[in-house]
C-alpha cells in the first residue's frame, strides 16, 4: 500500500509488475521522507538497510526465530470492549486507503475528522493506513478513540518493515526480531481499538529473480529466509499484545501467489520447479492482495494469455477470507474519465463476486493521491473518479 509508489512504504517495483505507472525511484524517495518524518526509518537497499525505529524497542523475542521452530505462544488477553470495527464482513467491504499518520504533508495538516467526513461522503467503511512503529500506531489510535468512535468506520493498519529497517539480506533470526518488535510497537497503543492488522506491504518484491511470480523458481533463495522471518515475527509480535487480532498477509506482484502458497506450506525456493519442503508453516488469518487495472482482470491474470483466475487460487489455497488492500487504476496512464471508468467497472465485477470467493473488503488506492487519489494534494481538488466511486456505493449497499 504504501511504498514511494502510492504506497506507505513498499519496495520498488516495476509497472509490469504492480500494475502501477509512475517512476519507482522517485516515489520512493518521496515515500522514505514521508515515513521518516513519522517516525519510520529512511528506506536503502533492498529493504531498510539499517535503519531505526524513532521509538523505543521492546528488545528481542523471546523464542527462537529458526525455521522450524514453533511460533510464539501469545498470552491471553482481555480484549477491551472497545473494539471500533465490527467482525461483520458486509460493513468492511467498501474501502480506502490512506496515509494518516504521516508526518507531513496534506494528511498531517488534515485533521482526523476531515479525513472521516470525507471517507463518509464517499460511503467508505474501511481506512487502510500504513505504521512503521509506536509513534504512527498512536496517530490511528487517537483518532479511533477520537473522531472515529462509534464512526461505522475501521481502520485497517497495515505495518511497514521496510521503514523499519528491514534488508532483506538479513537473517532470518534478526527478521523475525525486527518483524516481532515491530508487531508489538504497533499493536500495543491499538489494543481493543481494531479487528485486523495487515502484516507487511509487498515484501515480496525484491525478491522476484524471474518469470512472474507464479512458478517456485521465480524466487530468490537468498533472500527467502529474511522474507518468511519478518512476516513470522510480525504475526507473532502482535498476537502477543491480543491473540484476537486478526493478520493479513500480501504481496505485490500480481501473480505472486506462489510466494503465499510456498510459505503456508513452509516450502523455499531452491531454483527447481517445487522448490524444498521443510520450513516452518506460516498461517494468516486473512489473504490479502493488490491489483491493479494494467494487471487485467484479476479472474484471468497471467502471462501469454494464461488466463489464472486468481482469487479462485487464492480462495482454494488457503480457504480465509480474501481482501484486495489495494486496487485502482494505472496512475498517469489513465485520464479522468478513464479512471472514473476503471473505478465503476471494478466496483461492479468485486461486489458481484464477493461471495463466490469470501471476499471482505476491497479498498482503493487512494483517497488523497497526486496520480492515483479521488482528491489531489490540496485535499479539496476531487477527480472524476471521486464521484464515481461515491455514486457506486451509494446505488449498491452491502
Amino acid at each position: 500500500m504504501f511504498d514511494p509508489d502510492p504506497d506507505d512504504a513498499i519496495a520498488p517495483h516495476t509497472p509490469a509488475e504492480n500494475g502501477r505507472v509512475g517512476t519507482p525511484t522517485s516515489r520512493r524517495k518521496f515515500l522514505s521522507m514521508m515515513l521518516a518524518s513519522a517516525g519510520g526509518a529512511m528506506l536503502s537497499g533492498c529493504g531498510g538497510g539499517g535503519g531505526t525505529q524513532a521509538v523505543g524497542s521492546v528488545g528481542k523475542a523471546t523464542s527462537d526465530p529458526s525455521p522450524a521452530s514453533q511460533a510464539v505462544v501469545p498470552v491471553p488477553q482481555t480484549v477491551p470492549e472497545t473494539v471500533a470495527s465490527s467482525s461483520n464482513a458486509s460493513t468492511l467491504f467498501y474501502g480506502m486507503n490512506g496515509h494518516m499518520a504521516y508526518g507531513n504533508g496534506i494528511y498531517k495538516s488534515m485533521s482526523a475528522a476531515e479525513q472521516l467526513a470525507i471517507l463518509k461522503d464517499l460511503g467508505v467503511t474501511n481506512y487502510r493506513c500504513d505504521v512503521a512503529g509506536s509513534v504512527m500506531s498512536q496517530v490511528l489510535a487517537d483518532a479511533l478513540k477520537g473522531a472515529f468512535a462509534g464512526s461505522g468506520v475501521s481502520i485497517l493498519p497495515v505495518l511497514n518493515p521496510f521503514s523499519a529497517g528491514w534488508d532483506c539480506t538479513s537473517s532470518e533470526a534478526a527478521a523475525y526480531t525486527l518483524g516481532y518488535d515491530l508487531g508489538v510497537n504497533c499493536a500495543r497503543p491499538l489494543k481493543g481499538l481494531v479487528t485486523h492488522i495487515e502484516c507487511g506491504n509487498e515484501l515480496d518484491v525484491p525478491l522476484k529473480i524471474g518469470g512472474d511470480g507464479s512458478l517456485s523458481s521465480d524466487w530468490n533463495p537468498a533472500y527467502w529466509p529474511s522474507f518468511r522471518g519478518a512476516l513470522r515475527g510480525m504475526i507473532d509480535g502482535v498476537k502477543s499484545i491480543d491473540p484476537s487480532i486478526k493478520c493479513g498477509v500480501n504481496v505485490g506482484i500480481p501473480m505472486a501467489y506462489r510466494a503465499l502458497q510456498m510459505l503456508w506450506n513452509g516450502v523455499s525456493p531452491d531454483g527447481s520447479a517445487a522448490g524444498v519442503s521443510g520450513a516452518a508453516a506460516l498461517r494468516w488469518d486473512f489473504t490479502s492482495y493488490h491489483w491493479y487495472k494494467s494487471s487485467g482482470d484479476i479472474q484471468c491474470g497471467g502471462r501469454y494469455n494464461a488466463c489464472v483466475d486468481v482469487l479462485q487460487v487464492l480462495k482454494d489455497s488457503f480457504g480465509v477470507p480474501i481482501w484486495l488492500t489495494e486496487w485502482g487504476w494505472a496512475g498517469s496512464g489513465d485520464t479522468q474519465q478513464s479512471a472514473a471508468d476503471y473505478v465503476t467497472k471494478a466496483l461492479k465485477q468485486y461486489r458481484s463476486i464477493k461471495d463466490k470467493y469470501d471476499i471482505e473488503s476491497v479498498m482503493m488506492y487512494c483517497v488523497i493521491d497526486p496520480n492515483y487519489g479521488l482528491i489531489q494534494m490540496d485535499g479539496k481538488s476531487k477527480n472524476a473518479a471521486y464521484a464515481a466511486f461515491r455514486d457506486f456505493v451509494a446505488a449498491n449497499p452491502v
